[in-house]
């Protein structure tokens, strides 16, 4: 069977995107809200809506608008040759160990000696 033809003059990330453009912090409801009043003739699959208005709110910078529970990452190893700052409780702990090892080399030699035993 073939496909019904499709309104010509409705374009479903066009019309999200100006409704967000006018309402950042509108939800997704709203939004579908607004677009079935503008065309209240058409037929909208909510799984089609639900995947538009989240890649418009995401290409237009627009963060979640949920609170916390997103995954956050550690910035424990620095990329490029930088070194991550080091609070000062760290550098005191440091400053410890080297002094209980006996200097900056007894203080490296030690490290690859615990790098090598550890089982990953």
């Amino acid at each position: 069977m073939a496909k019904k033809a499709a309104n010509a003059d409705f374009n479903m990330s066009e019309t999200i995107r100006e409704l967000l453009k006018a309402n950042p912090k509108a939800s997704s409801k709203e939004v579908a809200d607004a677009i079935v009043a503008k065309h209240p003739g058409m037929k909208i699959n909510k799984n089609s809506f639900s995947v538009a208005f989240y890649t418009c709110r995401k290409k237009m910078g627009i963060g979640s608008s949920r609170r916390g529970g997103g995954r956050k990452f550690s910035t424990r190893k620095s990329g490029g040759g930088t070194r991550a700052a080091a609070d000062f409780s760290t550098l005191q702990a440091a400053a410890r160990f080297l002094s209980e090892v006996g200097g900056a080399e007894a203080a490296i030699e030690a490290i690859k000696q615990v790098q090598a035993v550890q089982v990953r």
